[in-house]
């Protein structure tokens, strides 16, 4: 079977990127750039050897981060060019497997499933690339001269790009340093390998392309859902408390804070969207310091929370129970409420009846649903 190995390219200035931070080492979730890369290509089988072909001036921070965590077996760094030709030549020099991947670590949505296709065609393939294609109206334009040039035809490559130990020696004796990949080499006498993928596989290159690049990287921690049902039977000589509000009811709901269904669903919804339990795990009844607690103690307390890791909410939908009393009048009083105390512009408040069937039907108590929608903000 063809072994295989990387350049993983991180040599470059980040001219364009007007930044002090070099591109490759800018963090997205408290990690590194390029370190995105790097762990997917060390965690494919099918790539023996990984060399990091770095910026001088980032060669202490790199390694210090990578030889503490990876096998320098596997993982090895050497020094990069003033041009990406030079670079490439750099890393070039210390592969011997039959295939090499050229990536950019400025690239850090590399998927699995791209490798994994690029790796089919390396059998058939000297050379090839990753492309995604061009939807827009392409027009070349030379002074007063304007064509519209056919998409049809038209792929924009990314990396990685792979070639043959065949086309080594070629890469390691070109003279044009003003190569933008090392598949210009091949145009003219190769058949090329061209796999579409899988995601668009966008290169960092000026601060703006960072807004999609973080988007893609942290999606799945960009939004959490919680959500709480709460139950509280009524018993007498307490007061109605619903939403922060002193009710006239002849009873009141059982609990050992002021017993605020509403509150409490909203509080435990929020506790579950970022997987911190329920109420009575961090509010236990049998704490007396709880004992008739005005529950906007309780949703302020899991704001804190939600602040501390980072998160905003989106907005909170809020379902009551009840046979009675009538909430038309208040429901919107009890909307305000829960927004100035989450800090959440988008707030529903709804009341139902159960048509005179089950606990809350009969009239003996209140039920509450929530519903809660997280997002996570940048540092």
């Amino acid at each position: 079977m063809k072994t295989t190995s990387v350049l993983l390219l991180m040599a470059g200035d980040s001219v364009r990127f007007h930044s002090m931070v070099n591109k490759t080492i800018y963090e997205i979730n408290q990690k590194p750039l390029y370190l995105y890369s790097l762990d997917v290509f060390y965690a494919h089988p099918a790539f023996e050897k990984i060399i990091i072909v770095c910026h001088e001036n980032l060669l202490d921070e790199v390694s210090n981060s990578v030889y503490s965590n990876y096998d320098q077996m596997k993982v090895q760094i050497v020094t990069g060019g003033k041009t990406r030709l030079e670079s490439v030549k750099k890393g070039l020099v210390h592969i011997t497997t039959d295939t090499v991947f050229i990536h950019d670590a400025s690239r850090p949505l590399i998927t699995k499933a791209d490798l994994d296709n690029l790796l089919l065609k390396k059998e058939t393939y000297q050379c090839g690339s990753l492309y995604h294609t061009l939807y827009d109206t392409i027009k070349k334009t030379e002074k007063h001269f304007v064509q519209t040039i056919s998409r049809d035809t038209l792929k924009a490559v990314s990396t990685p790009q792979f070639f043959s130990k065949e086309c080594y020696q070629t890469i390691l004796d070109a003279k044009d340093n003003n190569l933008t990949d090392e598949l210009q080499l091949f145009e003219k006498d190769y058949e090329i390998a061209f796999v579409k993928e899988s995601r668009y596989n966008l290169k960092v290159t000026t601060q703006e392309d960072l807004e999609y690049i973080t988007y893609v990287l942290t999606k799945s921690e960009n939004n959490k859902i919680g959500h709480s049902f709460d139950f509280h039977p009524f018993v007498p000589n307490r007061p109605l408390y619903l939403g922060g509000l002193l009710l006239s009811n002849e009873f009141g709901l059982m609990g050992h804070s002021d017993a605020d269904v509403v509150y409490h669903a909203v509080t435990e919804s929020i506790l579950g969207a970022l997987g911190k339990g329920d109420i009575g795990t961090l509010f236990p009844d049998t704490d007396d310091q709880y004992l008739n607690m005005n529950s906007s103690y309780f949703v302020s307390s899991v704001i804190a929370l939600l602040q501390k890791q980072n998160y905003v909410i989106e907005n909170i939908d809020v379902l009551i129970y009840l046979e009675k009393p009538n909430l038309k009048d208040v429901k919107a009083k009890m909307a305000q409420n829960i927004k100035q105390l989450t800090h959440c512009n988008y707030v529903n408040v709804k009341a139902t009846t159960l048509e005179k069937k089950g606990l809350v039907g009969r009239g003996e108590g209140i039920a509450c649903e929530a519903v809660v929608l997280i997002k996570k903000i940048q540092d």
